[in-house]
């Protein structure tokens, strides 16, 4: 009985305290009818709703849907008006191969791109795959051959591949047989039905000249019967309501040779007026040829993978499938997390520690792809970087020899005529002369050698 009578007590005391409080709220009601309704102040005093605890990061990648915003760039989450959108919501993505030694400065193109790749291939060196799909560029330039980690890249995009040539093995470094057997849509400069896309710039020397624009090679691509729509998946974007995650972050630099080479040495610094980080390679800051400029992106991924080489011509490949650490750089801010990739053709995405999508600031996006010899920092401020020291070229023995790729074309060769693009201009002064570690240097407005064309691009 005791135990019912407490019972008892206890409803007769909600009773009191429910009568109580349904008086004191009319009493409100009726004194903010009197006075037109609550203040502003009411509501900043209001007690703030407890956010939930993140739950732990998941074991296997969440399914996360791209932040639903109209008419957002397919690549990099740019917004776009309805015309924009009508004119190339059907379009393909198109990757394009680029050479990045100190002969191909300065790169056309590169600023124009939604997205670049940059990874190891053989010697110690890196290159570029560009992706365009918001923008045109004219013209594009230098063009480079392929790679098995690059291919992969493409077959998740879903995107044409324009390319001079590819590294043809007996193991699984075999590019030119994975194009083929996975069904790329080709674009390569080697190729009867796409080698027309294609010149050769008359002020460089080969292989570094070899020029083609977005405009040619989507022409080809029609004629060749590869059309869209596009299939990729979007990324997340961060819409400007979401809050702001990750710690300061106004420096980046990547060496990815772990050993301070000048010609592998990376800077990237927050530029807080264009809310972006520019490029710093070379001793100084990185231009397209195209129109001057500093290249900046919005958003800097640097995604660490195992690399290893497979044959004794120096072929590398990356794991690629699977998951590995990264350190998402956008808004100026680094966000330390998880990349994972389910397959080869999914789409790499990445992971925030509690397993959340990381939505990046729209814009365009550039991916350092890091080998466990590369090294990398970052810092709070821009300013806290040390100054690239000014750049030299390598001596011989380090220096990144150009390698020539079969298969032999079946053309007799790509045309050098007079460009009917813009001929590319001497580089700025604060990039460093095109000084050229192999016995045939670049300068700005060298004689062109008669029938520079090659049986592939290396």
């Amino acid at each position: 009985m005791q135990g019912v009578r407490r019972f008892a007590r206890s409803r007769a005391g909600l009773v009191v305290v429910a009568a109580v409080v349904l008086v004191a709220a009319a009493a409100a009601v009726l004194v903010a009818l009197a006075t037109g309704g609550s203040s502003a102040s009411d509501a900043e005093h209001a007690t703030p709703t407890r956010a939930a605890t993140p739950s732990p990061a998941a074991t296997s990648s969440p399914i996360a849907s791209p932040t639903p915003v109209p008419n957002a760039a397919l690549l990099d989450g740019s917004p776009m008006t309805a015309e924009e959108w009508a004119a190339r919501k059907d379009l393909l993505p198109l990757a394009v191969m680029f050479d990045n030694t100190p002969n191909s400065v300065p790169h056309h193109g590169l600023g124009s791109a939604d997205l670049v790749y940059e990874a190891f291939v053989e010697g110690g060196i890196t290159r570029f795959m560009a992706v365009f799909w918001r923008h045109e560029a004219d013209p594009v330039m230098a063009v480079r051959s392929a790679r098995t980690p690059f291919v992969i890249w493409v077959d998740e995009l879903d995107a044409l591949y324009a390319h001079a040539g590819a590294a043809t093995t007996d193991n699984e470094a075999n590019a030119y047989g994975q194009i083929l057997e996975w069904g790329i849509r080709d674009l390569d400069a080697f190729k009867p039905g796409s080698s027309s896309a294609y010149y050769r710039d008359a002020s460089r020397y080969a292989p570094y000249n070899l020029a083609t624009s977005t405009a040619r090679l989507r022409a080809v691509a029609a004629d060749l019967g590869y059309t869209g729509p596009p299939t990729v998946e979007p990324w997340k974007f961060r819409k400007p309501t979401d809050p702001v995650a990750g710690s300061p972050a106004g420096g980046i630099q990547i060496d990815f040779s772990g050993r301070m080479y000048g010609w592998q040495l990376i800077q990237w610094r927050w530029d807080e007026a264009r809310k972006a980080y520019g490029r710093y390679q070379f001793g100084g800051p990185q231009v397209d040829g195209n129109t001057g400029e500093q290249l900046f992106f919005t958003t800097v991924i640097a995604m660490r993978v195992n690399s290893f080489v497979v044959d004794g011509s120096g072929h590398v490949l990356l794991d690629q499938i699977g998951a590995g650490p990264v350190t998402v750089f956008t808004g100026g801010r680094a966000i330390e997390g998880t990349w994972r990739k389910a397959d080869r053709k999914a789409r790499t995405r990445f992971y925030d520690p509690q397993g959340n999508e990381i939505a990046f600031e729209p814009g365009p996006i550039f991916i350092e792809v890091l080998g466990q010899q590369s090294d990398f920092l970052f810092t709070a401020t821009a300013a806290d970087l040390a100054e690239l020291p000014p750049y030299t070229p390598p001596p011989p023995s380090q220096a990144p020899a150009p390698e020539e790729e079969s298969p032999t074309p079946e053309s007799s060769g790509i045309p050098t005529p007079t460009p009917t693009a813009s001929t590319a201009p001497s580089p700025s002064p604060t990039v460093p002369p095109s000084a050229s570690p192999t016995p045939a240097p670049v300068s700005p407005t060298p004689t062109p050698v008669a029938g520079s064309s090659s049986s592939s691009n290396g």
